[in-house]
């Protein structure tokens, strides 16, 4: 609802929204009056403590704000209302805060360092009689918020963790399960079902906990999970504070053996008490394990417990696991799966993603990580490799003669089995930079006759290079289909370009260790 000022008639219609969210169960507690409101969202309580403060401390405040004690509460109250369907619970409760603090502020030096800027600017636009001095603050928090956003525009987006990091805390948590006994494994259940499931498919922390009892069906043999998935994607939903207004539920293919262990705990927790929300996870293990109470209160398997389960692994599994694991936090996994998805292959959901989100800063969070996924994962299995092998005795070396079963082609020589079959699939599968089929110098079963072809296209400082720009390449096509002109396929298009040139990156690194190897044994050897 836009309103350019509070005025009597604004604040009637405020106390009747109120109203209006209080019969609904929304607001729990408190009346438009009072100086305390309680509200839910049916996965948690949010209290929201209004203004207070003394005599003195309204003066300072009120002097260059330009109203009364009274009249800055019921602007507060109104722009709080009529923010209601249009701001989650837990930033409410943030934006609350900050007014507090706005409310004993004596002028911009001491607000320079608030969050949400954007509400105090529309905060202070509302409140009736304008001043001067108000102006003023406005005016400096605008160009404040203009900088901001340019920053955000030059590419500061948000980098993950060490992706070794992750790699490793996937294999000590599939060696862990191997050996867990059935407490550990009902207490653990959350961090085994969310690593496996949202490194996989990118679900938000709280999606992934509202995941439903009856979750998991079978169709022609495919095991088909359900979840719920959030509809606030951007400022055009409305927020309904009850899961059934701001969830749908989708339905995953998921693998046989993530689908066994599912089946497995809906057997070992069917006889406890269930969340009341008809959430898979239950709480009695959790509190069982942590010697907490019998007959838990609160409504679901929350993300508090979530969180506990995670610093517990870390404590317990990890830290005698004698890997160097960085800390993980819950919301790593959705940004870790989109990223593997966009170097993996293109498909429905991720194009959906990408395309359905509400600023392209959101998308380049994702794709600004994928040279840095490509450079540890190809790292880490190198790392594997080599220790598997370390029993192996010989000369490491390069082949300098031509086998004598390969195929003649232009400028060198092709071992594709495919080829001397008669077929031309490897050649399909191997497209350059412009878009042509069957370039040889591209393809992996290509032995060029002069080497030096062979090292410029194991050019590691130009696989990264195309990687960058394929990426920026996918955040212009995701940019056009946002703005409805382009389609999803120009995605699908745009990531497979750059999941061939993070396998071709993978491959350069993959030479380029090897290579290392040998230089090092010849040295040894000298």
């Amino acid at each position: 609802m836009a309103v350019r000022e509070i005025d009597l008639e604004m604040l009637q219609i405020a106390c009747s929204i109120f109203n209006d969210y209080k019969a609904r169960g929304v607001i729990t507690k408190g009346n438009f009056n009072d100086m305390s409101w309680s509200l839910t969202d049916q996965t948690r309580n949010v209290g929201l403590n209004l203004i207070t403060f003394d005599g003195g401390e309204q003066k300072r405040a009120m002097s260059w704000i330009g109203c009364n004690y009274r009249q800055y509460v019921e602007c507060v109250k109104a722009y709080l209302v009529f923010n209601l369907g249009e701001i989650g619970l837990a930033s409410l409760q943030e934006i609350v805060r900050v007014f507090r603090r706005l409310a004993t502020a004596a002028g911009y030096a001491d607000i320079a360092d608030f969050e949400y800027t954007r509400h105090i600017i529309a905060l202070l636009q509302i409140i009736p009689n304008g001043n001067e001095r108000r102006d003023g603050v406005i005016e400096e928090l605008e160009e404040r918020l203009a900088r901001a956003k340019g920053k955000r525009r030059e590419g500061r987006q948000r980098q993950l963790a060490d992706f070794r990091s992750y790699l490793r805390f996937h294999d000590v948590l599939q060696s862990f399960w191997q050996t867990a006994n059935k407490r550990q494994k009902l207490f653990y259940f959350p961090i085994y079902f969310w690593w496996n499931l949202t490194a996989i498919l990118p679900l938000r922390p709280t999606e992934f906990l509202l995941t439903p009892r009856e979750c998991l069906r079978i169709d022609d043999k495919n095991n088909i999970l359900t979840v719920r998935r959030t509809k606030l994607k951007g400022a055009k939903e409305k927020i309904n504070y009850q899961i059934s207004g701001d969830y749908e539920l989708k339905e995953y293919v998921i693998q046989e053996n993530l689908a066994v262990e599912i089946k497995w705990y809906i057997r070992a927790t069917e006889n406890m008490k269930l969340s009341s929300l008809d959430t898979l996870l239950a709480q009695n293990p959790h509190f069982a394990y942590l010697n907490g109470p019998s007959s838990p209160s609160n409504k679901y398997y929350s993300y508090a417990c979530m969180n506990t389960c995670l610093r517990m692994f870390y404590s317990e599994i990890i830290e005698h696991s004698g890997e160097d694991i960085s800390r993980i936090h819950l919301g790593d996994t959705r940004h870790l799966a989109m990223t593997n998805l966009i170097i993996t292959g293109g498909s429905p959901v991720i194009c959906r993603e990408l395309a359905g989100h509400s600023s392209i800063e959101i998308s380049a969070n994702y794709y600004s990580n994928v040279s840095n996924l490509v450079e540890c994962a190809t790292l880490e299995l190198y790392r594997k490799s080599r220790i598997a092998a370390a029993d192996i005795t010989g000369t490491p070396r390069y082949p300098l003669s031509t086998p004598a079963d390969m195929r003649r082609v232009t400028a060198g020589w092709c071992a594709s089995e495919t080829i001397k079959a008669g077929g031309i699939d490897d050649c399909l599968r191997v497209i350059n930079n412009e878009g042509n089929i069957g370039d040889c110098r591209r393809c992996d079963y290509y032995r060029p006759d002069n080497p030096g072809v062979r090292f410029e296209y194991y050019d590691v400082n130009a696989g990264k290079q195309q990687v960058e720009a394929d990426s920026r390449y996918l955040i212009r096509i995701i940019e056009l289909v946002r703005k409805g002109l382009g389609y999803e396929e120009d995605i699908l298009s745009a990531l497979l370009r750059l999941q061939r040139s993070g396998d071709h990156y993978g491959k350069c690194l993959w030479e380029k260790y090897a290579m290392e190897e040998v230089w090092s044994w010849q040295d040894q050897k000298n």
